[in-house]
């Protein structure tokens, strides 16, 4: 439903005036979870560069992602927003020795990247009416990015929680998209229930809750297993996104959803085959 939300959103506000409401209301979340679990607030010296690389990385891929999804659909961005696993396994990878591609991992690749190329080249050229190939590319962007960040928060998370990695996140990007609002845009304030309700779902669901359970998740397994799972949020994003916003999904997009589907349902299969060997390995040498 990120997707969703957001260009519900950019009805009524722009996109760094949402992005910075959006994070103050996920920081409330994970500032009283902090609370909760007794985590100190403080940021000690060790965590000033992993935090601040975060930060960074955070509010350039989220700048890319509003600013996508106001140029395009919700059902394009969210496709496109869908390859992130993609980039996370190529950039693990490249990063972390144990994150290795396998044959399995390479064609669930292949089959998102056609995916990829049906949605971005095929079906733009076909839906002529809120979608573009420019707000599609920074999507791909944000979605690199996201990957990228995935991999250093799995790294970064062995030695600061989860919960500080995203409070760190939110205090970068707090002040960074409330200047750059007021600077670059018109933010124009809103009471309509939509907008309240959609400021509402990004900041306390999404950026709040979602934040918290997927940095959890990262930190616990690899970067790539982890974001393959994801595989049922084309589906869900798709079938939101015509309920909410009577986005009629064409069918170059249907076909590009279907082989990012494939390609995310062949990478988990793969680690879930994988897992249970390791299982069964353990059971028997006991």
């Amino acid at each position: 439903g990120t997707n969703v939300s957001i260009k519900a959103s950019l009805k009524y506000g722009t996109p760094l005036q949402v992005g910075w409401i959006r994070f103050v209301l996920g920081g409330v979340v994970i500032a009283g979870y902090m609370v909760f679990k007794g985590d100190p607030l403080k940021i000690a010296r060790h965590e000033v560069r992993p935090l601040a690389i975060i930060g960074l990385l955070f509010s350039i891929q989220m700048v890319f992602m509003n600013v996508g999804q106001d140029l395009t659909t919700a059902g394009h961005a969210l496709a496109v927003n869908t390859t992130y696993p993609i980039w996370a396994a190529i950039i693990a990878h490249l990063l972390i020795p144990s994150d290795r591609l396998t044959r399995w991992k390479l064609l669930a690749i292949v089959f998102s990247y056609g995916g990829i190329l049906v949605v971005v080249f095929g079906d733009t050229a076909l839906v002529t009416e809120g979608a573009s190939i420019r707000g599609d590319l920074l999507s791909l962007a944000a979605a690199i990015l996201l990957g990228l960040r995935m991999v250093l928060t799995s790294n970064f998370s062995q030695t600061i929680s989860e919960s500080k990695l995203i409070y760190g996140q939110a205090l970068v990007a707090i002040p960074l998209f409330f200047v750059g609002s007021y600077i670059l845009e018109e933010p124009a304030y809103s009471t309509e229930p939509e907008f309240l309700l959609a400021l509402a779902y990004q900041g306390f669901v999404i950026a709040g809750f979602g934040y918290l359970g997927n940095a959890w998740l990262i930190r616990k397994y690899l970067p790539s297993t982890i974001g393959f799972f994801f595989f049922i949020q084309p589906v869900a994003g798709l079938v939101l996104a015509w309920l909410i916003l009577g986005e009629d999904p064409g069918r170059g997009l249907i076909a590009g959803l279907i082989l990012v589907s494939a390609g995310a349902l062949i990478f988990s299969s793969e680690s879930i085959i994988k897992a249970r060997r390791q299982v069964a390995q353990v059971s028997n040498a006991d």
